[in-house]
Protein backbone atom coordinates (compact mmCIF):
# COMPACT_ATOMS: atom_id res chain seq x y z
CA UNK A 1 0.00 0.00 0.00
CA UNK A 2 1.77 3.49 -1.10
CA UNK A 3 0.83 6.53 1.25
CA UNK A 4 1.35 10.23 0.83
CA UNK A 5 1.68 11.86 3.84
CA UNK A 6 0.11 15.10 2.62
CA UNK A 7 -3.00 13.63 1.28
CA UNK A 8 -3.20 11.58 4.22
CA UNK A 9 -3.65 14.83 6.44
CA UNK A 10 -6.14 16.40 3.25
CA UNK A 11 -7.92 13.51 3.63
CA UNK A 12 -8.62 13.56 6.94
CA UNK A 13 -9.59 17.50 6.81
CA UNK A 14 -11.70 16.68 3.61
CA UNK A 15 -13.55 13.69 5.57
CA UNK A 16 -14.09 16.59 7.98
CA UNK A 17 -15.52 18.77 6.08
CA UNK A 18 -18.27 16.48 4.30
CA UNK A 19 -20.97 17.60 6.61
CA UNK A 20 -20.22 21.33 5.91
CA UNK A 21 -22.88 23.58 3.96
CA UNK A 22 -21.24 24.98 0.71
CA UNK A 23 -18.88 22.98 -0.05
CA UNK A 24 -18.90 20.69 -3.52
CA UNK A 25 -16.38 17.55 -3.12
CA UNK A 26 -14.91 15.39 -6.09
CA UNK A 27 -16.79 11.77 -5.31
CA UNK A 28 -14.79 9.16 -3.40
CA UNK A 29 -12.33 12.10 -2.50
CA UNK A 30 -11.49 10.05 0.66
CA UNK A 31 -10.29 7.20 -0.81
CA UNK A 32 -7.10 9.05 -2.25
CA UNK A 33 -5.51 7.81 0.72
CA UNK A 34 -4.97 4.54 -0.72
CA UNK A 35 -3.09 4.24 -3.82
CA UNK A 36 -2.32 0.75 -6.04
CA UNK A 37 1.32 -0.66 -5.69
CA UNK A 38 3.26 0.96 -8.13
CA UNK A 39 0.97 4.18 -8.26
CA UNK A 40 2.22 7.44 -7.39
CA UNK A 41 0.40 10.33 -6.91
CA UNK A 42 2.24 13.72 -7.74
CA UNK A 43 0.70 16.90 -6.15
CA UNK A 44 0.18 19.98 -8.10
CA UNK A 45 -1.41 23.57 -7.18
CA UNK A 46 -4.29 22.54 -8.70
CA UNK A 47 -4.35 18.97 -7.19
CA UNK A 48 -2.82 15.69 -7.98
CA UNK A 49 -1.59 13.61 -11.47
CA UNK A 50 -0.66 10.07 -11.24
CA UNK A 51 2.83 8.39 -12.37
CA UNK A 52 3.82 4.78 -12.26
CA UNK A 53 6.74 3.67 -9.99
CA UNK A 54 9.24 5.51 -12.46
CA UNK A 55 7.70 8.68 -12.48
CA UNK A 56 5.89 8.80 -15.79
CA UNK A 57 2.84 10.04 -16.20
CA UNK A 58 -0.30 8.54 -16.48
CA UNK A 59 -3.62 8.79 -18.92
CA UNK A 60 -6.99 8.73 -19.83
CA UNK A 61 -8.73 7.96 -22.56
CA UNK A 62 -11.64 9.89 -23.82
CA UNK A 63 -12.76 7.14 -26.25
CA UNK A 64 -13.00 4.50 -23.07
CA UNK A 65 -16.08 6.21 -22.40
CA UNK A 66 -18.31 4.49 -24.91
CA UNK A 67 -17.05 1.18 -23.46
CA UNK A 68 -17.61 1.54 -19.92
CA UNK A 69 -15.79 -1.43 -17.84
CA UNK A 70 -13.59 -1.89 -21.24
CA UNK A 71 -10.28 -0.19 -22.56
CA UNK A 72 -10.66 1.17 -26.03
CA UNK A 73 -7.06 1.30 -27.03
CA UNK A 74 -6.32 -1.71 -28.37
CA UNK A 75 -3.84 -3.42 -31.35
CA UNK A 76 -1.65 -0.35 -32.23
CA UNK A 77 -3.17 1.80 -29.99
CA UNK A 78 -1.96 -0.08 -27.50
CA UNK A 79 1.43 0.02 -28.50
CA UNK A 80 1.91 3.81 -28.05
CA UNK A 81 -0.27 4.09 -24.98
CA UNK A 82 0.23 0.91 -22.93
CA UNK A 83 -2.25 0.04 -20.11
CA UNK A 84 -0.86 0.19 -16.31
CA UNK A 85 -1.53 -3.20 -15.48
CA UNK A 86 -2.72 -4.78 -11.95
CA UNK A 87 -1.66 -7.79 -10.57
CA UNK A 88 -3.90 -11.11 -11.40
CA UNK A 89 -4.30 -10.92 -7.34
CA UNK A 90 -5.20 -7.56 -7.44
CA UNK A 91 -8.77 -6.25 -6.01
CA UNK A 92 -10.59 -2.67 -6.47
CA UNK A 93 -10.41 -0.32 -3.54
CA UNK A 94 -12.62 2.84 -3.21
CA UNK A 95 -12.38 4.68 -7.41
CA UNK A 96 -9.86 2.37 -7.93
CA UNK A 97 -11.15 -0.43 -10.20
CA UNK A 98 -10.23 -3.07 -12.54
CA UNK A 99 -10.54 -3.52 -16.36
CA UNK A 100 -10.59 -6.89 -18.04
CA UNK A 101 -8.56 -6.47 -21.52
CA UNK A 102 -9.17 -8.49 -24.60
CA UNK A 103 -5.72 -10.81 -23.31
CA UNK A 104 -7.01 -11.75 -20.02
CA UNK A 105 -4.83 -9.21 -18.00
CA UNK A 106 -6.39 -6.62 -15.56
CA UNK A 107 -5.64 -3.04 -15.78
CA UNK A 108 -6.10 -0.15 -13.14
CA UNK A 109 -8.76 2.76 -13.57
CA UNK A 110 -9.37 5.63 -11.55
CA UNK A 111 -12.89 6.67 -11.24
CA UNK A 112 -13.90 4.18 -14.33
CA UNK A 113 -10.97 5.82 -16.29
CA UNK A 114 -8.47 3.20 -17.56
CA UNK A 115 -5.07 4.45 -17.07
CA UNK A 116 -1.91 4.14 -19.73
CA UNK A 117 1.10 5.60 -20.06
CA UNK A 118 2.18 7.37 -23.42
CA UNK A 119 5.34 5.79 -24.85
CA UNK A 120 6.61 8.69 -26.41
CA UNK A 121 7.00 10.48 -22.73
CA UNK A 122 11.00 10.89 -22.81
CA UNK A 123 11.88 11.40 -19.10
CA UNK A 124 9.70 11.14 -15.44
CA UNK A 125 7.45 13.86 -15.42
CA UNK A 126 6.71 15.08 -19.09
CA UNK A 127 3.40 15.46 -19.86
CA UNK A 128 3.73 15.00 -23.59
CA UNK A 129 0.39 12.93 -24.17
CA UNK A 130 -1.69 15.52 -22.30
CA UNK A 131 -4.10 17.06 -25.37
CA UNK A 132 -2.60 14.56 -28.26
CA UNK A 133 -5.85 14.32 -30.22
CA UNK A 134 -7.55 16.11 -28.60
CA UNK A 135 -8.75 12.70 -26.27
CA UNK A 136 -5.78 12.08 -24.31
CA UNK A 137 -5.96 13.19 -20.87
CA UNK A 138 -3.32 13.81 -17.63
CA UNK A 139 -5.00 11.40 -14.97
CA UNK A 140 -5.94 13.96 -12.03
CA UNK A 141 -7.65 14.58 -8.97
CA UNK A 142 -7.99 17.98 -8.37
CA UNK A 143 -8.43 19.66 -5.00
CA UNK A 144 -12.01 20.45 -2.99
CA UNK A 145 -13.59 23.69 -3.48
CA UNK A 146 -16.62 25.31 -2.55
CA UNK A 147 -19.14 25.35 -4.24
CA UNK A 148 -19.68 27.64 -6.72
CA UNK A 149 -15.95 27.81 -7.46
CA UNK A 150 -13.96 25.72 -10.06
CA UNK A 151 -10.91 25.39 -11.68
CA UNK A 152 -10.06 26.44 -15.25
CA UNK A 153 -7.18 27.03 -17.75
CA UNK A 154 -5.82 30.50 -18.97
CA UNK A 155 -2.28 31.09 -20.58
CA UNK A 156 -0.53 31.90 -16.86
CA UNK A 157 -1.84 28.17 -16.21
CA UNK A 158 -4.86 26.74 -13.44
CA UNK A 159 -6.94 29.17 -11.92
CA UNK A 160 -10.02 29.71 -9.43
CA UNK A 161 -12.83 30.05 -11.52
CA UNK A 162 -16.67 30.76 -10.63
CA UNK A 163 -19.51 28.67 -11.59
CA UNK A 164 -19.52 29.61 -15.13
CA UNK A 165 -15.60 29.12 -15.88
CA UNK A 166 -15.12 32.94 -15.37
CA UNK A 167 -11.50 33.98 -13.60
CA UNK A 168 -11.31 34.87 -9.78
CA UNK A 169 -8.96 37.54 -8.65
CA UNK A 170 -7.57 38.64 -5.11
CA UNK A 171 -6.36 42.28 -4.09
CA UNK A 172 -2.57 42.48 -3.04
CA UNK A 173 -3.47 44.90 -0.59
CA UNK A 174 -6.50 42.46 1.35
CA UNK A 175 -5.86 40.90 4.89
CA UNK A 176 -7.13 37.94 6.29
CA UNK A 177 -10.78 38.52 6.67
CA UNK A 178 -10.71 42.35 5.64
CA UNK A 179 -11.14 43.60 2.07
CA UNK A 180 -10.51 47.31 1.01
CA UNK A 181 -12.83 47.38 -2.30
CA UNK A 182 -16.11 49.23 -1.87
CA UNK A 183 -17.85 52.11 -3.70
CA UNK A 184 -16.15 53.11 -6.90
CA UNK A 185 -13.59 49.60 -6.93
CA UNK A 186 -17.21 47.18 -6.41
CA UNK A 187 -18.35 48.79 -10.28
CA UNK A 188 -15.37 46.32 -11.77
CA UNK A 189 -14.66 44.09 -8.84
CA UNK A 190 -17.71 41.86 -8.13
CA UNK A 191 -17.23 40.16 -5.03
CA UNK A 192 -17.96 35.90 -5.02
CA UNK A 193 -20.34 34.96 -2.56
CA UNK A 194 -20.63 32.69 -0.13
CA UNK A 195 -23.89 30.84 1.27
CA UNK A 196 -24.65 31.82 5.06
CA UNK A 197 -24.00 27.73 6.10
CA UNK A 198 -20.31 27.63 4.32
CA UNK A 199 -18.11 26.72 6.29
CA UNK A 200 -13.90 27.42 6.37
CA UNK A 201 -11.87 24.36 5.11
CA UNK A 202 -8.23 24.13 3.58
CA UNK A 203 -6.73 27.16 1.87
CA UNK A 204 -10.75 28.63 1.72
CA UNK A 205 -12.22 31.10 4.00
CA UNK A 206 -15.09 33.18 4.67
CA UNK A 207 -14.64 37.04 4.57
CA UNK A 208 -16.84 39.25 6.13
CA UNK A 209 -17.83 42.63 4.37
CA UNK A 210 -18.69 45.77 6.60
CA UNK A 211 -22.27 45.34 5.55
CA UNK A 212 -22.71 41.81 6.37
CA UNK A 213 -21.83 40.40 3.21
CA UNK A 214 -20.34 36.76 2.99
CA UNK A 215 -17.65 36.47 0.74
CA UNK A 216 -14.85 33.39 -0.15
CA UNK A 217 -11.62 34.35 0.51
CA UNK A 218 -8.58 31.95 -0.69
CA UNK A 219 -5.31 32.39 0.96
CA UNK A 220 -6.75 35.21 3.30
CA UNK A 221 -7.27 36.86 -0.11
CA UNK A 222 -11.17 37.64 -0.95
CA UNK A 223 -12.25 36.75 -4.35
CA UNK A 224 -13.70 38.92 -6.65
CA UNK A 225 -14.69 38.04 -10.52
CA UNK A 226 -13.99 41.26 -13.00
CA UNK A 227 -16.62 42.67 -14.76
CA UNK A 228 -14.88 43.05 -18.22
CA UNK A 229 -14.42 39.03 -18.51
CA UNK A 230 -17.63 37.52 -20.06
CA UNK A 231 -15.30 34.05 -21.28
CA UNK A 232 -13.48 31.20 -19.12
CA UNK A 233 -10.02 31.75 -19.78
CA UNK A 234 -10.01 35.78 -20.23
CA UNK A 235 -7.50 37.89 -17.98
CA UNK A 236 -8.85 40.96 -18.40
CA UNK A 237 -8.15 41.67 -14.67
CA UNK A 238 -4.58 40.67 -14.48
CA UNK A 239 -2.10 43.21 -14.01
CA UNK A 240 -4.36 45.93 -13.13
CA UNK A 241 -2.73 47.60 -10.35
CA UNK A 242 -2.96 45.29 -7.11
CA UNK A 243 -4.66 42.17 -8.88
CA UNK A 244 -4.02 39.30 -10.05
CA UNK A 245 -5.63 36.03 -11.31
CA UNK A 246 -5.68 33.53 -8.51
CA UNK A 247 -3.03 31.10 -9.46
CA UNK A 248 -3.30 27.54 -8.63
CA UNK A 249 -0.49 26.00 -10.99
CA UNK A 250 1.44 27.94 -13.43
CA UNK A 251 1.80 26.96 -17.28
CA UNK A 252 5.17 25.80 -18.35
CA UNK A 253 7.47 27.91 -20.21
CA UNK A 254 7.60 29.69 -23.44
CA UNK A 255 11.31 29.26 -25.43
CA UNK A 256 12.68 32.95 -25.82
CA UNK A 257 11.41 33.02 -29.24
CA UNK A 258 8.07 32.80 -29.09
CA UNK A 259 5.52 35.34 -29.04
CA UNK A 260 1.76 34.95 -28.15
CA UNK A 261 -1.16 36.00 -31.22
CA UNK A 262 -4.48 36.55 -30.80
CA UNK A 263 -6.99 34.95 -33.31
CA UNK A 264 -10.39 34.48 -34.02
CA UNK A 265 -10.12 31.11 -32.63
CA UNK A 266 -8.10 31.93 -29.16
CA UNK A 267 -4.06 32.95 -28.67
CA UNK A 268 -1.80 30.89 -30.30
CA UNK A 269 1.97 30.33 -29.94
CA UNK A 270 3.91 32.08 -32.58
CA UNK A 271 7.43 32.87 -33.72
CA UNK A 272 9.10 36.38 -33.62
CA UNK A 273 7.55 37.31 -36.64
CA UNK A 274 3.90 36.53 -35.29
CA UNK A 275 3.60 33.30 -37.33
CA UNK A 276 1.92 30.72 -36.24
CA UNK A 277 3.38 27.62 -34.92
CA UNK A 278 2.03 23.93 -36.45
CA UNK A 279 3.23 20.51 -35.02
CA UNK A 280 2.57 17.19 -37.11
CA UNK A 281 2.02 14.01 -35.96
CA UNK A 282 3.46 11.52 -37.81
CA UNK A 283 1.69 9.00 -35.83
CA UNK A 284 -1.35 10.11 -36.67
CA UNK A 285 -0.79 10.73 -39.99
CA UNK A 286 0.55 7.31 -40.76
CA UNK A 287 -1.97 5.47 -38.43
CA UNK A 288 -5.28 6.78 -37.57
CA UNK A 289 -6.62 8.85 -39.75
CA UNK A 290 -5.08 6.64 -42.68
CA UNK A 291 -1.90 7.24 -44.95
CA UNK A 292 -1.97 10.87 -45.92
CA UNK A 293 1.49 11.32 -47.17
CA UNK A 294 1.79 13.63 -50.26
CA UNK A 295 2.91 11.58 -53.35
CA UNK A 296 6.54 13.37 -53.59
CA UNK A 297 7.15 12.82 -50.12
CA UNK A 298 6.58 8.71 -49.93
CA UNK A 299 9.90 7.20 -48.34
CA UNK A 300 11.42 10.67 -48.24
CA UNK A 301 12.10 11.35 -44.16
CA UNK A 302 11.04 14.83 -42.75
CA UNK A 303 9.46 15.35 -45.91
CA UNK A 304 5.70 17.36 -45.45
CA UNK A 305 3.36 19.64 -47.78
CA UNK A 306 5.67 21.88 -49.24
CA UNK A 307 3.10 24.80 -47.39
CA UNK A 308 4.67 23.57 -43.99
CA UNK A 309 8.43 25.25 -43.50
CA UNK A 310 10.95 23.17 -40.65
CA UNK A 311 10.84 25.57 -37.50
CA UNK A 312 14.81 25.52 -37.11
CA UNK A 313 16.62 25.88 -33.63
CA UNK A 314 19.35 28.28 -33.61
CA UNK A 315 22.82 26.81 -32.74
CA UNK A 316 22.79 28.01 -29.06
CA UNK A 317 18.96 26.88 -28.43
CA UNK A 318 18.09 25.34 -24.84
CA UNK A 319 15.30 23.46 -24.54
CA UNK A 320 12.16 24.00 -21.93
CA UNK A 321 9.33 22.82 -20.19
CA UNK A 322 7.87 20.64 -23.40
CA UNK A 323 9.85 22.33 -25.95
CA UNK A 324 12.63 20.18 -27.26
CA UNK A 325 15.31 20.03 -29.65
CA UNK A 326 15.70 17.34 -32.68
CA UNK A 327 17.65 16.05 -35.31
CA UNK A 328 16.29 16.40 -38.11
CA UNK A 329 16.96 13.53 -41.49
CA UNK A 330 19.17 16.14 -43.19
CA UNK A 331 21.58 16.88 -39.91
CA UNK A 332 19.44 20.13 -39.11
CA UNK A 333 17.91 20.62 -35.45
CA UNK A 334 14.60 21.46 -35.67
CA UNK A 335 12.21 22.49 -32.80
CA UNK A 336 9.49 20.20 -30.95
CA UNK A 337 6.86 20.66 -29.27
CA UNK A 338 5.68 17.30 -26.75
CA UNK A 339 7.67 15.45 -29.25
CA UNK A 340 6.34 16.47 -32.65
CA UNK A 341 8.20 18.58 -35.08
CA UNK A 342 7.71 22.35 -35.34
CA UNK A 343 6.69 24.23 -38.42
CA UNK A 344 5.15 27.35 -39.57
CA UNK A 345 2.75 27.92 -42.65
CA UNK A 346 4.05 30.03 -45.62
CA UNK A 347 0.58 31.17 -46.19
CA UNK A 348 0.20 32.76 -43.44
CA UNK A 349 0.49 36.69 -43.58
CA UNK A 350 -0.38 38.26 -40.40
CA UNK A 351 -0.03 37.49 -36.44
CA UNK A 352 -3.25 35.13 -35.78
CA UNK A 353 -3.54 33.99 -39.31
CA UNK A 354 -3.86 30.32 -39.22
CA UNK A 355 -4.49 29.47 -42.59
CA UNK A 356 -2.47 25.38 -42.54
CA UNK A 357 -5.83 24.32 -40.33
CA UNK A 358 -8.40 27.07 -40.50
CA UNK A 359 -10.65 24.53 -42.69
CA UNK A 360 -9.97 21.59 -41.60
CA UNK A 361 -8.05 19.27 -43.75
CA UNK A 362 -5.43 16.62 -42.81
CA UNK A 363 -5.39 16.53 -38.99
CA UNK A 364 -2.16 15.28 -38.85
CA UNK A 365 -1.53 19.26 -38.11
CA UNK A 366 -2.50 21.35 -35.04
CA UNK A 367 -1.42 24.91 -34.26
CA UNK A 368 0.09 25.35 -31.10
CA UNK A 369 -2.31 27.47 -28.83
CA UNK A 370 -1.42 29.58 -25.71
CA UNK A 371 -2.94 27.66 -23.30
CA UNK A 372 -0.82 24.47 -24.33
CA UNK A 373 -3.75 22.67 -25.82
CA UNK A 374 -3.63 21.29 -29.78
CA UNK A 375 -5.96 23.29 -32.22
CA UNK A 376 -6.72 20.91 -35.20
CA UNK A 377 -8.40 21.65 -38.31
CA UNK A 378 -11.42 23.83 -37.79
CA UNK A 379 -13.57 25.97 -39.91
CA UNK A 380 -13.49 29.67 -38.31
CA UNK A 381 -14.38 32.91 -40.43
CA UNK A 382 -12.87 33.40 -43.76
Amino acid sequence: MARSGSLVRWVACVAATLSLGGVSLPAGAVALDWLPPGVKAIQKGDGWSFADGRGMTLYTFDRDEGAPGKSACKAACAETWPAVLAPADATAHGPWTLVHRDDGSLQWAYRGHPLYRYAADPFAGATFGSGVGTVWHVAFQPIATPGGIGIGSAWVGRVLTDDKGLTLYARDSDRPGKTECDDECLKVWRPVAAPWAANAFEDFSISVRDDGFRQWAYKGKALYRQVADVSPGELHGSGMRGWHAVLLEPAPPLPAWATVAPSDAGELVADAKGHTIYTHDEVKRNGLYGTNIPAECKGVPDCVESQFVPFLAAPDAKPTGSWSIVKRADGRMQWAYKGQKVFTNIYDEKPGDFKGIRFGGDRAWSAVMRSGEPMQGVTVGG
